[in-house]
Parts: structure tokens; C-alpha cells; sequence
């Protein structure tokens, strides 16, 4: 890359900053004027608007590599909402609890060293694997509406990335529940060490995944083999109500692995490695990847199920 490219990139790169920043601040403003209140229909609307703004300056400034500059630009304007949860989990873990009142939440401060549960900790996360999935559903829903509005030749020029992975995998007749499970594994353990090893790369795996499975859904929706009455958008609605119980599952194993790798990552380079503090979040870690094994093999369950039952 010589310098020209260099100043570009970096010029687009503040572009989709800026662009981030102002969209954010009239999105929230238009959210709370509007009467609305759900912290988590507002992260789906972010996903599904932060894709758009990607696959539209993607569309516009990089019109050879669409799909996969598009997953780029959406991952880095989404990246404010996910690093700021997995920040803040980072911060307050061993060191609130919460307190039980029936009228109000409440958290006291402790500094001794607590039990840490595989039960507790669906609970301690809960509220960071529904953002999670609110900004991925709405990520997803976006790259599907996409498909669904242009002409299939159009799409798989536009997302030519995500289709290579489609045909290499996605709808393959994966009957075999050992297929399904040693496929999702991979993933699995890629979205732990991306995480991991880079400090954004939690954003970016779930951007990704969403938009394969948007792409994937929505084009099967179109499939003269698939499609009711020549309806794609009753096609696509059959479609995710079948598969909806398993995409949440799986969603759940990936997220839980990211936010293990993004927890351990950010305790790695804030707290001293001989520290209780530090020993919490490790433990916090290694039990949310045990969380996403056991969300894991439930969706390859239910996945085996589903194909067994349209076969």
C-alpha cells in the first residue's frame, strides 16, 4: 500500500467514525423522543442501521470487495456498543454483587474474593448476551433485507464473500449431528482466540456470522425450490421461524465464547495476573466457554432435529 492508499483508508476510516458518532446521537435522540424506552430494541436498530450505513459506503467507495468491506465498516461502527459492555463487565466484576430487594435493584461494593457458579454467570451476563444478540439480529435482519430487495445477480456480486462461505457449507446436507457439532466448534474456538488476541475482534466475529446467515436465509428465501408462491418475504418468515430456535442457540455459544476471549483479554492488560481480581475474571472466562459448549451442543440438537424433520 503505498501512501496515497494509506491517506484514503485513513480518510475513509474517520469518515465512518464521524459517521458512527452523528448517526448514534440522532438515532438516540429520535429513539427517546419517540416515547420508546427498550435498551434493547435500540441495539437491534443500531445493528440494523450501522450494516446499512457499512454496505452503503462500502457500495459507494469499495465497489469490488462489497461484502466483506461492508462486514468491516459495520463492525467498526458498532464497536462502541459491544467494547463499552464488555468494559464495563471487566470493571465491576468482584466487586459488586447484587442485593436482593423487591422494589428496587441494588449492588453493594465488596472486596473480598466470592464464589464464582456456572449458574451465576448467566446472570452476571445476561444483559451483555442480550446486546449481543439484539445488535447481531438486527445486523442480520439488515444483510437479509438487502438480499431480498435486489435481483439475486446483483446480491452475489455485493456479497460475493459471504456466498463463498454459504456454498461451501451453510446448506449442506450436514445430517450427521458430529457434522454439525465439529463445523460449530471451529467456530467456536475461532471466535475465542479473535477475541482474545485482538481487542475488537469480538465485533467483528458477530458482524460477520450475521452477515453469513442474513445473506444464506435470505437467499434460500428466493430459491424457486423454497419460495411460497413466488413470496420471498413469506419464504424468509417461515424460513427464520424454523430455524430461529437453533440460530439463537448457536448465536448464544458464539457470544458466550467472544465475550470469554474479550474478558480475559482485557484483564490481561488491566489487572496484575497475581490478583484475586484477576483470578475472577479468568474463572468468569473459562465458565462462559463452558456456557457456550453446553449452548453449543443444545443447537446442534435442535439443528439435527430440524434437518432430520424437513428430510
Amino acid at each position: 500500500m503505498n501512501k496515497a492508499q494509506a491517506i484514503k483508508s485513513a480518510n475513509h476510516t474517520l469518515f465512518v467514525e464521524k459517521s458512527r458518532e452523528v448517526f448514534l446521537v440522532l438515532l438516540k435522540k429520535i429513539y427517546f423522543k419517540a416515547g420508546l424506552r427498550s435498551e434493547w430494541f435500540f441495539y437491534f436498530l443500531s445493528g440494523f442501521f450501522f450494516a446499512l450505513l457499512g454496505i452503503a459506503v462500502a457500495k459507494i467507495i469499495f465497489a469490488q470487495n462489497i461484502g466483506m468491506v461492508a462486514v468491516f465498516l459495520a463492525s467498526l461502527a458498532s464497536i462502541s456498543i459491544v467494547d463499552s459492555k464488555i468494559s464495563l463487565s471487566e470493571i465491576v466484576l468482584g466487586r459488586t454483587r447484587r442485593m436482593p430487594n423487591r422494589a428496587i435493584v441494588m449492588e453493594e461494593i465488596i472486596t473480598a474474593e466470592h464464589r464464582v457458579t456456572l449458574k451465576g454467570i448467566f446472570a452476571d451476563h445476561k444483559n451483555l448476551l442480550a446486546t449481543y444478540l439484539a445488535v447481531f439480529l438486527g445486523t442480520m435482519l439488515c444483510f437479509s433485507a438487502v438480499t431480498l430487495a435486489l435481483p439475486q445477480s446483483q446480491v452475489e456480486i455485493i456479497f460475493g464473500e459471504q456466498f463463498r462461505v454459504i456454498s461451501g457449507n451453510a446448506f449442506s446436507p450436514l445430517g450427521v449431528f458430529t457434522g454439525i457439532i465439529t463445523n460449530n466448534f471451529f467456530v467456536l474456538i475461532t471466535s475465542f482466540f479473535l477475541a482474545l488476541l485482538f481487542e475488537k475482534g469480538t465485533t467483528f466475529i458477530m458482524v460477520w456470522n450475521a452477515s453469513v446467515w442474513g445473506a444464506a436465509f435470505a437467499a434460500a428465501a428466493k430459491s424457486p425450490f423454497i419460495s411460497l408462491a413466488h413470496d420471498p418475504i413469506a419464504s424468509f418468515a417461515l424460513i427464520m421461524l424454523v430455524v430461529f430456535p437453533h440460530l439463537v442457540l448457536e448465536a448464544g455459544a458464539y457470544f458466550s465464547s467472544t465475550i470469554a476471549g474479550g474478558l480475559l483479554n482485557k484483564a490481561i492488560i488491566a489487572e496484575n495476573m497475581n490478583s484475586i481480581r484477576f483470578r475472577v475474571i479468568a474463572t468468569h472466562s473459562v465458565l462462559l466457554f463452558l456456557l457456550g459448549l453446553i449452548f453449543l451442543g443444545a443447537g446442534a440438537i435442535v439443528e439435527t432435529a430440524v434437518i432430520g424433520a424437513i428430510a
